[in-house]
């Protein structure tokens, strides 16, 4: 950046200087280049009268402005640019000559043609007119065979003499292939023992193989779905006992995993958990999940890299204060005062396992104090300080201090009950309905 700065006046060819040195950094014939209005100008130098004073070669076409930096350009580096872009210009139409002469060989008839690649590096393979005359007399899929005079003497000569075995060792097929119905008996020991093929798709049919059910099968909550099973037997009976040993995998509709083994006749069930049904609260630890609200005091503050869950698409933004997993969209949240938060759009707060989690700091520990209650309003939410106390027989107990705004390194979890119509229960609705009305279309006495 040359000294000083300019100033240029719209349609004028003189330029003033403040604080520059014109004589020494400039001559005659060279450039200044400068940025007015956001856009840059290279301007000729055509007298220089002072450090400060200076004619350019033609009226200066932009802006009026004062205060502008600038640059000395020597007349010789443009020049030098010029004939740089002038070479890049030759070395490209030099390129452009070079791939017309590859495609002209390779729009040839010629057998083999050798290109030179822009390394000058060559290639040789055939040509494109070499190739379309290798197809003159290729066999048209479109016509089944019958533009295929000796197709009759083809089949002939590659199964006269043969018998099936031969045919089909020939021709790399085996057994099963010639069959149109495949029997649990063709299959072999592997197959039986693994139990895939060898089960059964009717519903609630407790073979094995893969079914759907609707009848919550597992014991658990989840009626629809579609269930796994592989077992150890080597028939198609679902009878557990001793030696049986039965693994169940039920996938159910609502994002459910369900895991249940029958081994040697004593049964056991089991949940698995999952990011549709649990959640890693502030301190870092798993828990059930449902509709949570996650408050924060500020989105713009707030700087926990794990605030918004698995791969960053757990929770979504509501409002500044708060984010909304999948099932609580719809609820909003504001700051109503120093440590307090206000949540609107549910029916109050989760009446089984929790409802609030205190502020944790990611790796277990506590650093503040939640509680929430509900209220006409909605859902008040609060953030106290810790408070420790130490008794007379020198216990130490943790409380509630004064009211604060929740950390930004840490949040609140509140898990709520939603409405029959939030968006997530209705669309619940509508996928039970579609089930309910599939079952009834296959006859399905358990819809």
């Amino acid at each position: 950046m040359s000294a000083g700065t300019i100033a240029l006046t719209n349609n004028s060819a003189a330029v003033s200087g403040t604080g520059t040195s014109f004589t020494t950094e400039l001559k005659i014939g060279d450039f200044i280049g400068v940025i007015a209005g956001g856009t840059p100008y290279t301007l000729i130098v055509a007298a220089i009268a002072s450090n400060t004073q200076l004619t350019l070669g033609g009226a200066y076409a932009g802006p009026t402005a004062s205060g502008l930096a600038w640059n000395a350009v020597p007349a010789s580096l443009l020049y030098a640019v010029t004939q740089q872009i002038m070479n890049d210009m030759g070395t490209a139409l030099r390129g452009m000559n070079s791939q017309l002469v590859n495609w002209q060989k390779i729009y040839s008839d010629a057998s083999s043609v050798t290109v030179e690649r822009p390394d000058r590096t060559t290639f040789t393979g055939p040509s494109w007119g070499y190739m379309a005359s290798q197809y003159t007399n290729k066999v048209d899929k479109t016509q089944n065979l019958s533009d295929l005079a000796d197709k009759s003497v083809a089949w002939k000569a590659l199964l006269d003499g043969r018998t099936v075995a031969t045919a089909r060792t020939d021709l790399g097929i085996k057994s099963l292939a010639l069959q149109d119905q495949i029997d649990r008996t063709d299959l072999n020991a592997e197959l039986l023992r693994n139990l895939f093929a060898a089960g059964t798709t009717t519903p609630n049919l407790q073979g094995a193989g893969v079914w759907t059910f609707n009848n919550t099968p597992l014991g658990f909550n989840e009626q629809y779905g579609t269930c796994l099973q592989v077992n150890n037997r080597a028939d198609t009976s679902g009878a557990a006992g001793s030696g049986v040993w039965q693994h169940y995998l039920a996938l159910g509709t609502g994002g459910n995993v369900l895991y249940a083994t029958n081994i040697n006749g004593t049964y056991s069930a089991r949940k698995l958990y999952s990011t549709s049904n649990t959640t890693t609260n502030s301190s870092g630890a798993l828990v059930p999940a449902s509709p949570i609200v996650r408050i924060v005091n500020n989105r713009d503050t707030s700087n926990r890299s794990d605030l918004l869950g698995v791969n960053n698409e757990e929770y979504t933004w509501a409002t500044v204060r708060g984010l909304c997993n999948e099932e609580s969209r719809g609820c909003t949240v504001s700051r109503t005062d120093t440590g307090t938060y206000l949540i609107k759009g549910a029916i109050g707060l989760a009446k089984d396992l929790w409802s609030v989690m205190d502020c944790g700091n990611g790796q277990g520990r506590i650093i503040a104090l939640a509680e929430a209650e509900e209220t006409t309003e909605g859902v008040v939410v609060r953030c106290y300080k810790q408070k420790y106390t130490l008794s007379d027989d020198g216990d130490l107990s943790v409380g509630k201090g004064v009211l604060i705004d929740i950390p930004d390194e840490t949040w609140i979890d509140v898990r709520l009950e939603m409405p029959a119509d939030s968006a997530y229960n209705l669309r619940q609705q509508e996928v039970m309905i579609q089930m309910q009305a599939q079952d009834q279309d296959e006859g399905n006495p358990d819809a």
